[in-house]
């Protein structure tokens, strides 16, 4: 049994878990070191921060001392999650090792903006300004100070401030200046609210008023507070605190699974801007590198807190209703708040802002050692709670950062107080708490103890026995409990399982606690799984499991391809190149386009690193990311290494069609085309035909029809003027990541029944019916109101004559919440190995349409008994014979076949007709006499759970209009914004695949004339 031991001398003790010594502790005098503090702009790349994450570039701004780097944006649009210029950029600790010099940092930070009433500042080349106001010195603080009139973050908020603020834009201007001390590894970030015309940064704020406003029962309601008032509301002070994927989010209570702590906030009724999360402060930590945010006076209050957008905020003032409400007679208010720089876990990140702060803390010091052997352990964590809390306030890394002496050592401050220390390792079994007290200047002694793991060796190989790429995936037994714990940094994975783990050659290995356990050996879709027998791992043991996997699908003349990926390049994304490459290969996909948000990105270097060129092929790719005007992405693409982001624009107050536009510019030097695909046109916000309310039930003069939501109406938002849309596309995703909810529309009883609790599932409303169809037609109802499936706006995109192809792509953003290849694309090709099929080759069948969209089953669809008569083909003929076969592997079972004509659908095949006990499930051939010129595709779906390969969605997704619907119930301004739509957001994955289409000239007039919408196709209306 672990024991304490604590002896109390003077200011200093030493805790001691087991038996393992009592270590005295011997204060020293630190060297003196000079301290210092620089501004300056940046002339070359070899003067800015580097690493990761880095976008500073000539003509942006650093701000250094002896302990740290930042990079402030200068007067341009940011090409990061913000539009606009002066905000946060880069942020690193001051390195001595020469190898991140010049440059070569390891900046990993996304973007930290400062926002009011979660409108910021316009800075630009034309508005605003970025200025150095102190060089700084060694005596010194270095100040950079930005400038700019207000603006929404989103136009979706014009609506609002104009109806409850009164007078002419700008409302306010909006300052911040960062104030860097000599010696310290926090800079000071003040926001100040200026209510007069043309302020500069010469201006003097000493007559600014701190702005501290915190209701009675210490909370800060953001949007309450912005917008009360009958003549207008008042004003709250934060940042848009966007730390990226690269950073794992800490927050003292919670842990690092914020994103079940807000889903459980959610589901309990809570509404984060009536009553926002309050926390001490905000943290994250990164590889070698960590970040922490402190208000300067108290706590901070998060009103939005997901991956891509989180706002932080921590004072206000009260507004009086009066139209001169913030004279500047009564000076300027303003906010202060802190952010440090750690080494990489949250302690050195929090003591970074504590120092600046002049917190009183005492310290802690100390090793972490593995029972029984006293073998000194690296890497892993050493939480701190709160005497008696379920979550941790406080991490510290041991050898954390640069240490290059792997003994175990970690040591950090603590505020006053009754504390319990844990280790935590992965795949070891956590330590006992050990309780502890410290007082300000107390230095303390612990050695503590992490109980001994055990090892898993493991081989997959194929039929041949040759060792491929596979995904091994281990669970704890009944009698086992989990080793995973998301709130101390194991990451959440739905299914729960022990490990994941992804590998280039199917040998591997992994450390698990005591007990007993599964493993499965995967390969994607196109191979059988295979499954151990439950094994028992024990202390200090090894255990060897040999796997296979089997392939079983034959798609021969097909490849895979995931076209829709993300890596670190991408500001909300974590994934390094080698290793999304793995994911790739170990998930089955064999051709992956790089679509990294702004950025352009080769895999091809990371390919020939890992010598998987024969396993997986690349095409250079870029997702162009808008925050309100729809994602579009193309390939192949020319990357240009010497430019910012590898040659990706800026896409600032472009209209999708200049967007599309500069796109197509970005073309191989072959000159060929690149490829146009929409992205998840039904994405809210991020959603093109979302954003220009496409209607997929009206025409307009043979075109399609579109809208205006009243928000952007209000808004005023020309970018969103209906003559701005555009459909010049190749192709389209029907299906995008996990998002199943968004593939088909359901039918209005189906809809009505889940609202009402009935056992209507996302099943229920994937698969369509006879019935279902002779209903529509007969009028008996129409399908759902007020949410449109994607297949069924391609559907009729399809009868207006557009051939835009439809795609299945995983947008993953790591590797487990929504694996490679999840969905994927059978793409035709003229060889079965990726290495022989080019870029350009590839491309050019997506944009014939000869392409399969699936989550698991591989559908051969082709007419009059022709092979090469398959998606994306013509023909013409009064009568066709369609053939339809059917595959996938024994653990993915198929329930229905669907057969659509222009939409309507016209057969139904479901258990008499499939063989779930083969490899082939289903083969048939069907003779269609369409009547008039007509597109055919087929459907193939199930019911079954496609875990573990694909993980189940667990907590619905929780997207940016959900938070700002929101925030407007809990204001009354709910109406504003359509009522939440009832349908499934949480679910298994499962089988579902989609055929493009094969067009049949049904007169043999040798033009294809599209049917129109049909006359059953009947636009919902809303429910009483």
């Amino acid at each position: 049994m672990p024991r304490l031991r604590l002896f109390l001398r003077a200011r200093s003790s030493t805790l001691l878990l087991g038996s393992v010594g009592i270590f005295l502790v011997s204060v020293s005098c630190k060297t003196e070191k000079s301290t210092w503090a620089s501004a300056y702009q940046i002339e070359t790349l070899s003067q800015g921060i580097g690493g990761p994450k880095a976008t500073a570039r000539p003509g942006d701004f650093v701000l250094e001392n002896d302990r740290i780097r930042l990079a402030i944006l200068g007067a341009r649009n940011s090409l990061g999650p913000h539009t606009s210029g002066g905000s946060l950029i880069d942020a690193d600790l001051q390195r001595n090792d020469p190898r991140f010099a010049q440059g070569r940092g390891l900046d990993q930070l996304a973007e930290v903006f400062p926002t009011v009433n979660l409108n910021v500042a316009t800075i630009d080349e034309a508005v605003g300004e970025v200025a150095i106001l102190s060089k700084g010195g060694p005596d010194e603080p270095a100040v950079i100070c930005t400038i700019g009139p207000e603006m929404s973050f989103i136009t979706l908020l014009d609506a609002l401030w104009a109806l409850q603020w009164i007078g002419e834009r700008p409302y306010f201007h909006l300052r911040t200046d960062y104030i860097l001390e000599p010696g310290q590894a926090a800079v000071r970030i003040r926001s100040t609210a200026l209510f007069e015309d043309n302020p500069t940064c010469a201006d003097s704020l000493d007559m600014s008023i701190p702005a501290e406003t915190v209701s009675g029962d210490g909370n800060l309601p953001v949007l309450d507070l912005a917008l009360g008032g009958e003549g207008g509301g008042g004003l709250a002070f934060g940042d848009f605190y966007l730390q990226g994927g690269s950073v794992n989010v800490f927050t003292p209570g919670v842990g690092f699974d914020e994103e079940t702590y807000v889903q459980e906030l959610i589901e309990s009724g809570a509404n984060t801007f009536t009553e926002p999360i309050r926390v001490p402060f905000l943290a994250g930590t990164a590889d070698r590198l960590s970040y922490a945010l402190l208000n300067d006076t108290g706590n901070i209050y998060v009103p939005m807190f997901n991956t891509s957008q989180t706002v932080a905020v921590g004072a206000g003032v009260d507004g009086d209703g009066s139209v001169g409400r913030f004279s500047s007679a009564d000076g300027p208010f303003h906010y202060d708040r802190w952010f440090g720089i750690g080494q990489g876990d949250v302690g050195s990140a929090a003591a970074a802002v504590w120092e600046a702060t002049g917190r009183s803390v005492g310290s802690i010091a100390g090793h972490v050692v593995e029972q029984t052997t006293g073998v000194p352990l690296s890497g892993v964590r050493v939480f701190v709670y709160e005497s008696g809390a379920e979550a941790p306030f406080l991490e510290w890394t041991t050898d954390v950062g640069m240490d290059a002496q792997p003994d175990g050592s970690f040591a950090g401050d603590l505020p006053p107080g009754e504390y319990e220390l844990m280790v935590h390792g992965v795949g070891r079994p956590d330590s006992e708490r050990v309780p502890f007290k410290i007082q300000a200047g107390d230095q303390l002694s612990a050695v503590l103890e992490s109980p001994r793991p055990g090892t898993v060796y493991f081989e997959v190989t194929d039929e041949t026995g040759e060792p491929v790429p596979s995904k091994v995936t281990l669970f704890a037994a009944s009698d086992t409990p989990s080793p995973r714990d998301p709130v101390l940094g194991d990451g959440f994975i739905g299914g729960n399982p022990a490990q994941v783990i992804f590998t280039a050659d199917g040998i591997g290995e992994v450390v698990l606690p005591p007990g007993r356990y599964r493993a499965v050996a995967s390969r994607g879709v196109e191979y059988e799984l295979d499954w151990t027998e439950p094994f028992t791992v024990g202390d200090d043991t090894a255990t060897n499991l040999r796997l296979q996997v089997e392939r079983s699908v034959d798609t021969s003349g097909w490849i895979s391809g995931d076209f829709h990926v993300h890596t670190f390049r991408s500001h909300d994304t974590g994934v390094d190149l080698h290793t999304r490459v793995i994911t790739m290969v170990a998930e089955g996909v064999e051709y992956v386009t790089s679509t990294d948000h702004d950025a352009i990105t080769d895999y091809g270097p990371p390919i020939a690193d890992l010598g998987l060129q024969n396993w997986v092929r690349s095409a250079i790719g870029l997702e162009v990311t808008t925050i309100e005007v729809g994602h579009y992405m193309g390939w192949p693409l020319m990357m240009d290494h010497l430019a910012d982001q590898g040659g990706a624009f800026d896409w600032t107050g472009l209209t999708p069609i200049e967007i599309v536009d500069q796109l197509k510019d970005l073309g191989p030097p072959s000159g060929d085309e690149p490829l146009m695909v929409l992205a998840h046109p039904r994405d809210g916000i991020f959603g093109l035909f979302d954003q220009y309310v496409m209607n997929p039930y009206q025409e307009d003069g043979g075109d399609v029809a579109l809208g205006t939501s009243t928000l952007n109406a209000l808004s005023g938002n020309r970018l969103l003027e209906p003559q701005n849309f555009t459909l010049e596309f190749d192709a389209m995703e029907v299906f995008l990541g996990k998002r199943l909810e968004v593939i088909r529309t359901p039918t209005a009883p189906e809809m009505a029944a889940y609202k009402a609790g009935d056992n209507v599932d996302e099943v229920d409303i994937l698969m369509r019916t006879l019935d279902e169809q002779f209903d529509l037609e007969e009028g008996t109802y129409t399908l759902g109101y007020g949410w449109e499936g994607v297949v069924d706006d391609w559907f009729t995109l399809n009868n207006l004559g557009y051939r835009i192809t439809a795609l299945g792509n995983s947008d993953t953003h790591g590797t487990t919440s929504v694996e490679a290849g999840c969905p994927r694309n059978f793409v035709m090709a003229d060889s079965d190995q990726p290495g022989f099929v080019s870029p350009a080759a590839v491309a050019q069948a997506v944009k014939e349409g000869r392409v399969v969209a699936s989550y698991g089953p591989f559908i051969r669809f082709y007419a009059n008994g022709d092979e090469r008569i398959g998606p994306g083909s013509d023909i013409s003929g009064a009568e066709v014979e369609l053939s339809i076969e059917v595959q996938s592997p024994g653990w993915i079972p198929i329930d229905q076949i669907e057969l659509y004509e222009n939409g309507r659908l016209i057969e139904v095949w479901n258990e008499e007709a499939i063989d779930n006990a083969g490899v082939v499930k289903f083969s048939e051939r069907v003779t269609v006499t369409p009547e008039e010129d007509s597109w055919y595709v087929v459907i193939a779906n199930g019911g079954a759970d496609l875990s573990p390969v694909f993980t189940p969605v667990e907590f619905p997704p929780l997207f940016l209009e959900d938070i700002v619907t929101g925030a407007l119930q809990g204001i009354g301004l709910s109406n504003f914004l359509p009522e939440a739509i009832p349908i499934p957001r949480a679910f298994p994955i499962h089988p579902y695949a989609l055929t493009n289409p094969i067009w049949v000239d049904a007169d043999s007039d040798g033009t294809f004339t599209p049917p129109g919408l049909p006359d059953w196709l009947v636009e919902p209306e809303a429910p009483e």
